[in-house]
């Protein structure tokens, strides 16, 4: 099996199932209810597939069988899975193959690595003193703040406030740098733009939705409150 060819399918099947689930919700628009696109179908196929050839792969990986043949020189080599450096394998004659470039499309060997040195991890550490932090922070304060008015203060708005204490500084730390680091691996921005952008988009996300979380429960409770004593007043009633 061809490192290429599994390096470049791995990376494309996230954008080829994005487009073809785009292309479905265009065909359904202005169809009655109940329609069934043909995409649909395309859709759970090629999820089938790829779930059949990943359990293939995964099993090879695990029982250390999985030979791939060199992007470079064709020579065979084992074949493993990382969490930073996603598939890489090993060849006798040029080293390390694996996915870099800024993109990460790139397949890259060991020398061209060697060429360009790395750039160093800075130290972990919270931004407590920053503008930034505090400005950031201070969302989810504000969230904790009207969602205690609203019903009151219970066990997630103090979740809330801890998770987005640490979680900013986290961010600021990860925009000032320009590395973000986490279980995955460290990413750096001058290498990687497209997935640190990413990923940083997902923690800001996270960050957003937990923020957001102690407003989202007093709503809810209140109308819960609300809909009971309705209920009540319609039972004195009678």
């Amino acid at each position: 099996m061809s490192f290429r060819v599994c390096f470049y399918a791995i990376h494309a099947a996230p954008w080829v199932l994005g487009v073809v689930w785009i292309i479905n919700l265009l065909m359904e628009r202005g169809q009655p209810c109940g329609y069934t696109s043909p995409m649909e179908g395309a859709i759970m196929g090629m999820m089938g597939v790829y779930g059949l050839v990943g359990m293939f792969v995964g099993v090879k990986i695990m029982r250390r069988r999985l030979l791939l043949h060199c992007a470079f020189c064709g020579r065979p080599g084992p074949g493993a899975l990382r969490r930073p450096e996603g598939l890489t394998m090993e060849c006798p004659k040029c080293g390390e193959i694996r996915g870099g470039g800024r993109l990460g499309w790139k397949i890259v060997r060991e020398e061209e690595e060697a060429c360009e040195p790395m750039p160093k991890v800075p130290v972990r550490k919270f931004e407590f003193q920053s503008p930034w932090f505090w400005g950031l922070f201070g969302v989810s304060v504000v969230s904790a703040a009207c969602g205690a008015v609203i019903h009151d203060f219970n066990f997630f708005t103090m979740f809330a406030l801890l998770w987005c204490f640490f979680d900013a500084g986290h961010l600021i730390e990860t925009l000032s740098t320009g590395c973000l680091h986490d279980k995955a691996g460290p990413t750096f921005r001058s290498r990687q733009p497209v997935k640190f952008w990413a990923r940083t988009f997902v923690w800001l996300c996270a960050y957003a939705f937990v923020a957001y979380l102690p407003v989202a429960i007093a709503l809810q409770k209140r109308e819960e409150l609300e809909e009971k004593a309705k209920t009540e007043a319609r039972a004195g009633k009678r």
